[in-house]
């Protein structure tokens, strides 16, 4: 069984990739209005047929954002063991960097993204195979190491001095959400003064995807950063436990997941594990890795 996890956590042997020059939260759209907690680009339901895998197996190649990690690691061990023959390759990045890499002639069969616009951008490139459907969601939570040093208890103790808060680049999905969030909490009444500015003061880097903030909050490296549920349960699986804290109910946190079938791709296997997926079996491993 092959897996090529990019953003496995191996913490003894993690680089720091995120960038603390200029890093900064750009509220470059208009933000929803305080109360309004909207999922972005939520799709309409896309029907699929279900696909059986062949007898014969053949090589799987999925391209997966990086919070699907864990759960597609389980779902491509079951399937290997259920189906001689058939071996999983899974390799994980930011969702927007999975599609530049198949923008730029990678191959592989299924992509599932962390965001509708991502999997928009790949439609609109010609490198899906049929329609998108989406799988399952997820929101936005706070964590902070297990002891919480810098106590932080809210939303609003993110603004304090010299919090080291790490968030995924904007162009990630995870980072973009992230930046929907505080940009919309920031016009709430009761929000601290200066809010978003504080924020952007204690922004200590913006990491490549989703899993490398997670990997810098479990190290200590920093007092909070922004993840999935998904993540945060990934990593309470993993022996490491973190300090969860919840967004306002009136700040924007869900998000979307659609999966497809990559143009060129072994279209059968990909349709296969995309209905393995929606199964319950597949949605039942989701739930228990923190997705919605």
């Amino acid at each position: 069984m092959r897996y090529v996890l990019t953003t496995l956590m191996i913490l003894t042997s993690l680089i720091a990739t995120g960038s603390s020059v200029s890093a900064e939260v750009m509220c470059a759209e208009p933000a929803a209005s305080a109360g309004t907690a909207v999922t972005e680009g939520t799709p309409v339901a896309t029907p699929f047929t279900a696909t059986e895998f062949p007898e014969s197996g053949g090589e799987l190649t999925i391209f997966a954002a990086a919070s699907l990690t864990d759960a597609y690691a389980e779902m491509a061990e079951n399937l290997e063991a259920a189906h001689p023959g058939l071996t999983i390759t899974v390799e994980t990045a930011g969702s927007q960097s999975l599609v530049t890499q198949l923008e730029e002639g990678a191959t592989a069969d299924v992509l599932a993204t962390a965001n509708t616009s991502t999997m928009t951008r790949a439609q609109e490139s010609g490198l899906i195979s049929g329609d998108p459907v989406t799988f399952t969601g997820n929101r936005l939570v706070i964590v902070t190491p297990a002891d919480n040093p810098a106590g932080i208890a809210s939303i609003d103790d993110l603004a304090g001095d010299g919090i080291r808060l790490v968030l995924a680049n904007p162009d990630v999905p995870a980072g973009n959400y992230a930046a929907k969030a505080f940009c919309t909490y920031d016009t709430v009444d009761g929000a601290p003064e200066g809010f978003l500015d504080s924020i952007n003061a204690n922004l200590a880097s913006e990491e490549s995807d989703v899993r490398d903030v997670l990997a810098k909050v479990q190290l200590g490296e920093a007092d909070a950063g922004v993840v999935y549920a998904s993540d945060a349960k990934a990593s309470e699986l993993s022996g490491v436990s973190l300090n969860v804290i919840e967004f306002p109910e009136s700040v924007p946190t869900r998000a979307s997941y659609p999966i497809a079938a990559v143009e060129g791709g072994n279209t059968e296997l990909a349709n296969a594990f995309i209905s393995y997926v929606l199964s319950d079996e597949g949605q039942a491993i989701l739930k228990e890795d923190g997705f919605e």
